[in-house]
């Protein structure tokens, strides 16, 4: 399981990147601290609020089913500017232990 400091990690490294659209993606919503602010930005990530999110890694029996969680994740994250095919990609990774 990913601990809280990964997860906010991952979210400041997103925040740098996307901060004038961050504003636009995310909800009015007022958190306990900054903390639990850069805790909901993470969550967003996985459930596709700034772009789909894809396990890169997972693995996958025969039949579909997961056998491996991934541990490596891609958001296509739309643009507001006009870019070649309107996504751009962030990646990161968690850490299982």
């Amino acid at each position: 399981m990913t601990n809280d400091l990964s997860k906010i990690k991952i979210a400041k490294e997103f925040e740098k990147q996307y901060q004038p659209l961050l504003a636009i993606w995310s909800p009015d919503e007022e958190y306990s601290s900054e903390e639990e602010r850069y805790l909901g930005i993470y969550e967003n990530l996985l459930v596709g609020v700034y772009g789909d999110c894809y396990g890169v890694n997972a693995e996958f029996n025969e039949e579909g089913e997961l056998i491996a969680e991934a541990t490596e994740y891609e958001v296509e994250v739309a643009q507001l500017a006009d870019y070649s095919d309107g996504t751009e990609k962030f990646c990161f990774e968690i850490d299982m232990s």
